[in-house]
């Protein structure tokens, strides 16, 4: 519904009221809560939280997918690429992951290129 700042409020709130201190059951809670800070723009928060999701011993498809997008709108290629191959690693077959991994290379080369 692209109510994005309101899951962020009702994500945050839930976060706010657990009783007991985060564990992997939290997970998607934090992947989606990451997923609207990032659709908001407000990059760096989302990466806090996407992190906050990968200290867990589950690992995520979704939070390494995240994390790498992130990244890759920051213009951090190199930590993009890095996490969208744990994704890889975890869905060799993610097209998603693939396909942006490919831009990704491509737009670190087209710096790389620049900046000489």
């Amino acid at each position: 519904m692209k109510e994005y700042q309101k899951a962020v409020q009702w994500f945050e709130l839930t976060l706010d009221h657990t009783s007991s201190a985060l564990n992997e059951m939290w997970e998607p809670t934090l992947v989606n809560l990451g997923h609207a800070l990032r659709k908001l723009k407000e990059y760096q928060k989302a990466v806090s939280y996407y992190e906050k999701a990968l200290t867990f011993p589950t690992k995520s498809l979704s939070a390494f997918a995240g994390l790498a997008y992130t990244y890759h709108l920051m213009d951090n290629f190199e930590a993009a690429i890095n996490y969208y191959h744990k994704a890889l690693w975890l869905k060799p077959d993610d097209q998603f992951c693939t396909d942006m991994l490919t831009f990704a290379l491509e737009s670190s080369c087209q710096n790389t290129a620049r900046r000489k």
